[in-house]
Formats: structure tokens, sequence, C-alpha cells
């Protein structure tokens, strides 16, 4: 045992956000943390950091034990470089490295008549130094600095305090993943890092050898860097084992036993306090007493809480838009002439097709966006869009929003026709309650503002929708409800993201951006990375040609993306989503159709023994369950049909 949480219970004025949570992490194991935000996830690191005490409970600490994690300030000391501040993470063996080298300085003069006791001291110091790896130590600092970020190695003389945060975030997780100890506390990691970033700390964790807890949002990284997954939801943790996609897979077959269990054990009351009621003044009185004797030591099971799951969001496209939503021509972006982010950027956006927008981090890509977006002109280039086409953009840095304006302002200030309870209850969906909504925009958290800007975005809409980094500051739950609305969207999408579950849920296409270039390839992320594997990835295609207009004025054809049909390929990928789709329904429902006639079958064989049907009442209640019973089959055999119909259809399109 590395520690255990027995019992433990934490509040902060009303709020109760640990309530009785016992559990414990073993050495070696690597474990995610998930949960809401404000569920009480880094409440449960400032406990085992002894940042802060419980209410109640005790928490038990392997001795000795050895905790990692980045803290909230960079604690360097003045005029220290990124390099030197990373080394820190060995100060035990830099402080043998200092005597050696003092010792080196003394040998020097052999005439020392300690000098043989030197030698053998220097002897202990080499062999301590050797044990601990010393001799590759400063290989092992270039190796993490360069894996996080930084591969500029003029960099790493500069004074850590001339970077800026995320830079000083991004040393300060070198310096922890470098550090002994016995326990990693790594709350959101991937934070300020890009891609190439995330990659290399997901080969740093499958390769470490102790143990580590980590919160995270980003599901990707969850699935490949732990082998088991608690849940903190209603002040309890829940442990599954596996990944993020396995502990979906357990959640929800537990949440339906739960939810199973706790109907039929209701039942069972009723039907039990109905035969008391019924006979305790009656022939069967000692019969009613015995079941009312064992219904007081009944263990009542609570009530399922709420799917933490639930929260839908719609996205409204508005009026639909032209069959070209976005032409993008030659366009450099940048905010200082001389000193563009991307070059010469062509691209024809048609309604339907989405686009990710990758790259490393500095390469342009939230720059493009935004001069996509018409919020910045571009240095070079038009941008022209489509007929009918409303453009809805989301901004990372949050600069739309009023920080001395309401919650509920915010939102309510969109549409003046609503109701106060209608905005609220928008808002809710978004986990804003009660005297959320009436919270400063200016006293809110960096997800609380995340969430909020997101809300105004989805109530307005738009039929292209341009946005920046949109999974920043969301919990999985809501992430996962903005990707089944994106899902569903029907116009025109163009996203930044780094959350690459994210991308490859919503995206179709990906504008990989690096060195002043953007490129246009087919495919998700994961679809491009096997591309890149196998050796073959292959930007699409730019080709010129005349669209009515151009013929019209007798001006130039625009150079266009040539994609074959996008927009049909486009359908014809939501239509094999949608087949997919419907092939899981239709083997669930034949699951319960199946299940359901075998439990009638079962009743009918009951009604021929002797013993049930000279029991009135029990006959009686098998009755109404065969009645029961064949309406839920009609009703499924009812969906079943639909959706077998709509699957036909489906199948039958011409794209």
């Amino acid at each position: 045992m590395l520690y255990r949480f027995d019992n433990i219970e934490k509040s902060y004025g009303p709020h109760d956000v640990l309530k009785g949570v016992t559990w414990q992490q073993n050495p070696g194991e690597h474990v995610g943390l998930v949960g809401r935000n404000g569920a009480g996830k880094t409440t449960l690191f400032r406990l085992l950091l002894k940042q802060e005490e419980p209410d109640h409970g005790t928490i038990l600490r392997a001795n000795g034990l050895t905790i990692g994690h980045v803290g909230q300030h960079l604690n360097a000391e003045p005029g220290m470089s990124l390099f030197d501040f990373v080394e820190t993470a060995f100060d035990e063996v830099l402080r043998i490295e200092r005597k050696m080298r003092a010792i080196e300085h003394d040998l020097a003069d052999a005439s020392r008549p300690d000098h043989e006791r030197m030698l053998e001291k220097y002897a202990e110091l080499q062999h301590d130094y050797e044990h601990a790896d010393g001799y590759t130590l400063h290989a092992e600092v270039e190796r993490v600095l360069t894996g996080v970020g930084f591969a500029d190695k003029t960099e790493w003389d500069r004074d850590i305090q001339q970077f800026s945060g995320g830079q000083q975030n991004r040393a300060m997780l070198a310096r922890v993943l470098l550090t002994r100890v016995d326990l990693l506390l790594l709350d959101e990691p991937t934070n300020h890092l890009d891609l190439k970033g995330i990659e290399f700390l997901e080969e740093f964790l499958q390769e470490f050898k102790g143990s580590y807890l980590l919160i995270s949002h980003d599901r990707t990284f969850l699935n490949r860097t732990v082998a088991k997954i608690v849940e903190l939801a209603h002040g309890k943790l829940v442990e599954y084992h596996g990944n993020y996609e396995k502990f979906l897979q357990l959640r929800a077959e537990r949440m339906e036993k739960m939810a199973k269990d706790y109907e039929r054990q209701q039942e069972y009351i009723a039907e039990t306090q109905d035969f008391i009621r019924r006979n305790l003044a009656g022939q069967k009185t000692k019969q009613a007493k015995s079941r009312r004797k064992m219904l007081d030591k009944l263990d009542e099971l609570e009530r399922p809480e709420a799917d933490e799951t639930l929260a839908k969001f719609n996205l409204d496209g508005g009026a639909r838009s032209g069959a070209v939503a976005l032409t993008i021509d030659r366009v450099t972006a940048g905010w200082v002439s001389d000193r563009p982010v991307v070059n010469n950027f062509t691209l024809q956006v048609r309604r339907g097709e989405r686009y990710a927008i990758m790259g490393p981090n500095g390469s342009g890509k939230s720059t493009l966006l935004k001069t996509l977006a018409q919020r910045i002109p571009p240095l070079a280039g038009t941008i022209a869009p489509g007929h009918n086409v409303r453009v809805g953009y989301y901004d990372q840095t949050l600069g739309d929003l009023k920080p001395a304006g309401r919650v509920i302002d915010e939102v309510w200030d969109l549409d003046h026709s609503q109701t106060e309870e209608e905005v609220r209850s928008y808002l809710a969906r978004f986990s804003f309650f009660d005297d959320d909504v009436f919270k400063k925009t200016r006293d809110l958290s960096g997800g609380e503002k995340g969430r909020l800007a997101l809300a105004k975005i989805m109530y307005v809409g738009g039929n292209v929708m341009l946005l920046d980094e949109p999974t920043n500051h969301l919990d999985v739950y809501t992430r996962e409800a903005l990707e089944e609305a994106l899902e569903n969207f029907t116009g025109a999408l163009i996203v930044v993201s780094h959350d690459r579950y994210f991308i490859d849920r919503v995206a179709e296409n990906i504008i990989l951006v690096e060195d002043g270039h953007a490129e246009v390839y087919t495919g998700n992320y994961s679809e491009l990375v096997e591309k890149f594997k196998e050796g073959t990835a292959a930007p699409q295609k730019v080709d010129v040609v005349e669209d009515r207009r151009s013929r019209a004025s007798g001006q130039a054809g625009l150079p266009v993306l040539h994609a074959e049909s996008r927009s049909d390929r486009t359908e014809q990928k939501k239509r094999d989503k949608r087949i997919k789709k419907i092939d899981e329904e239709i083997a669930l429902l034949e699951s319960r159709i199946s299940s359901a006639e075998g439990e009638r079958e079962r009743n009918d064989l009951l009604l021929c023994a002797e013993e049930v049907f000279r029991d009135g009442e029990r006959v009686k209640k098998i009755h109404q369950q065969n009645s029961d019973l064949k309406a839920m089959i009609e009703l499924l055999y009812g969906k079943w049909e639909a959706l077998a119909k709509e699957k036909e259809e489906l199948e039958s399109a011409v794209v």
C-alpha cells in the first residue's frame, strides 16, 4: 500500500465534496482519476500532499512515502537557467557530483598527507554516483526537455523567469518527471503540451516503473497510460480495472445493474407491503407478520444517483447555407506582414464538411482560424463566405466574455425574449446551478469561463462553426456532449484542438500547419497517423476550377481543393456511421426481445405447476407479468421494425 483513504469526508461551506471516500493505491499502479469539474479531484490531491486536512476520516501513508507533483509556483533561484532548474530534480546526485569535483581539485596536490584517504572517499562517491545513474543524468535531462517541447538547445541557458507561464509549466513538469519518488501526482499534465509533447509523455509514462495517479480529461491519453480508472462522482470513489474505454463499458454495466437491482427491490417491497396490508388481519396474519419482520431487516438499496453523463447540447445551424460555405483563396495569415505564420493557403469548404487544424505549439493554428473567422484581416488573399452563411466563432482566449457581467446576463443579453427561468434552465445544462448564475464572470474559474463561452456559442449557433480549442477546461462528460452535438450538426465545421479523441469523432479532414505551410489531408487523426506510418499520407491536390460567377465576370477561376466529391463522401461517412449505430441498437433490441420472450415462456410453464395454479394470487401476478411482457415485446418489435426500415433506406441511398 502506498496510501489509503479511509472514510474521508470534506466540505466547503454547505457543499459536501467528499462523502465517505475509501480507497487505496498500491505500488506500481498507474491510475487515472476522472470526474466532473468541481467533483473534488484536486481536493484529493491536496489531501494527499497534506495541503489540506479532511473533516473526517484518516489518510494512511506508507512509511517514508515520497510524492512528486507540479506546484503552483516556480520556486526557482534568481538567474537560474532552464536546464539548471530542471536538473534540480537530481539534487542528491548533483550534491555527490559537487563533492567529487571538490576532491578532484584537492587530489591535484599529490603531496597532501590525506591523499590516500581522499582517494578512498572519491572511490566511494564515484560508486554512489554511478549507482545513481549520474553519468547519464545530463543526457536524461536533455531527453525530457526536448520531449516536453524545448527542442531548441539555445533556450536551455535562458533565465527560467523569462519564459511564459505555459513554458514554465512545461519546465516544472519536466523536473517532476525526472524526480525519483514513490508516487507521481499529475493534474492535467497534457495542458500546455502540443501533440508531439503529449505523445512523448505517453511513452515516458508507459515505461515508468513507479506509481502515478493522474487527473486528465484527455481520453486518448488515459487509454494509453493507465490500467485502472477511479471515478469521483457524488462524493464517492468507484474503481474500474482497465483504461478509459474499458471504464466506459464497465461503468455502463454497473449503472444498468444498479438501476435494475433498485427497481427489483422496490417491486419486492411494494408487493410485500401490499401482502401485509391485505393479510395482517385475515387468515394469513402469521405470514404477514413474518414478512413484515423480513422487510424491517431488509438492507434497502439507495436510489441510483442521476447519470453524470446526461448533459445534452443542441447546436442550431439555423438556415441552410449554400453548397460552398467558405472559399479561402491564397490566404497568408499572421499578425505582422514580414512574419506570416501561414502562407498562400487555399481551400473551398463545402456545407457539411469537417476539418481539424493541427500542428505544433506556435505554428499558427489559432491565428489561421481567427483569420478565417475574419477577427483579424489576412495579410494577403481573400476569404469569401458562401450564400446565406452565418459564422459562429469560439475563441479559446474567452475574449467575448464581459468580466464585470453576470453569468446569466451573458446568455440573456443574446435573447431578451427568454424568461429568467428559461435562461437558468439552459445554463444548468452547462453545470451552472442556483446562485452560480449570478456570479460575476471575472470571478469564474478557467473551466467555468470555458463552459460559459461554450454556452453562448451553442445558443447563438451558425451554419459554419469555427472553434478554437473548445474542449479546453471541459470535463470528459461535457466533451462527450459537445461531440454528440457536433456529430449531429449539419453545417461546416473547422476546429483547432489537441484532443485526439475529440478530433477522431468530429473531423473528417486534417489541416496540418507547420513551418508556414498548411496542407489538407483526408481522414481523422487516427487515420492520418496510420497513413504516415505506412508512408501513404499525401495532401489533397489543388486544382484550378471555374465557378459560375467566375465565368459570368470573365475572371480567372479560384484554385480550390480537388477532393473527389467531398460532400458526397461526407454524407456517405455519416450514413455508414448511422448504419453501424443501427446495427448496435438492433442487436440490443433483439437481446431484450429474446430475454422477454424467454421470461414469458418460463411464466407459462409456471402456470402449469400445481403449486402455482392453486395459488390464485400468484396466478394473477404471473398473468399481469405476461401482459406487461407482451406490451413490452410489441413495443420492442415496433422499434426493431423502424430501425430495420431506416437501415434499408440508408443502404439503398445512392451516393
